[in-house]
């Protein structure tokens, strides 16, 4: 099996350019890595090439080999060019970006909207609390880090890879999810710390959650039907973005 050797080559120069984001939106593709969410990746998504290192080359067999689609091997130093992990695994996926066009919003219950959460982390892990707590979508707005990022990939643990998300104008998405029934509930810091008696009467619930210090716009919490804040010790200033979302969808959530 011929391993690529040169930075110079074509592919490598290809794979490469994906480390920016113009370059993956150009040709509708995310990265993955690590072997743990490349073999999840591999049962949802369609892959595009697998990218391994000469010392993982080395470590598998032919028969695991043979399994990879599109397989690429490159030097070891030539990979590590490419990971953005401290310590590499030696394989990295790149996949077709999925679709949700077969997502039917109004057959939901609870969903997640974002407006300019723009850390790739803060992203990640809020994707990945509601898939964990059984939301069934995240809606990003304005501002917002990609879900298809390497960093929000890795933030999630794969949970983007899982969980429908849907990139549009903020106030646009409100105005469809009221459209569709659903009751908003808006993060704020002027909000209320009390839970709405009537919660079980609520079939559809949409958590709206604002960046950290600037919160939602106004536009936004004029959209919403309640608003809702954590409460913490006065000595503290506030909870991270994350984690208050966390707890909130905790809160609301069906199963609670």
């Amino acid at each position: 099996m011929e391993i690529i050797t040169s930075s110079g080559n074509d592919f490598f120069k290809q794979v490469k350019s994906y480390s920016v984001s113009k370059y993956r939106k150009r040709d509708d593709i995310l990265l993955v890595e690590g072997q743990r969410i490349y073999d999840e990746a591999l049962v949802r998504l369609t892959p595009v090439y697998t990218i391994v290192s000469e010392s993982y080359l080395g470590k598998h067999d032919a028969a695991v080999l043979e399994g990879l689609p599109n397989l690429r091997v490159l030097t070891d130093s030539l990979f590590n060019s490419l990971s953005e992990l401290k310590t590499s695994q030696g394989i990295l996926g790149v996949f077709k970006v999925p679709t949700f066009d077969d997502v039917d919003v109004t057959s939901l219950n609870r969903l997640v909207v974002l407006e300019g959460v723009q850390d790739p982390k803060n992203v990640g892990a809020i994707i990945r609390s509601a898939h964990c707590l059984g939301y069934q979508a995240v809606f990003l707005g304005d501002g917002c880090a990609s879900p298809f990022s390497p960093k929000v990939i890795r933030s999630s643990m794969g949970s983007s890879i899982y969980l429908p998300t849907f990139a549009d104008d903020t106030l646009a998405q409100l105005r469809q999810l009221k459209d569709s029934g659903f009751f908003l509930i808006g993060t704020d810091l002027s909000g209320s710390e009390d839970v709405l008696q009537d919660m079980d009467a609520l079939c559809k619930i949409a958590i709206v959650i604002g960046a950290e210090g600037r919160g939602l716009s106004s536009g936004v919490l004029e959209l919403c039907d309640y608003r809702f804040k954590v409460s913490i010790c006065e000595s503290a200033e506030s909870l991270n973005v994350s984690v208050a979302s966390g707890i909130i969808m905790h809160i609301f959530n069906a199963d609670r």
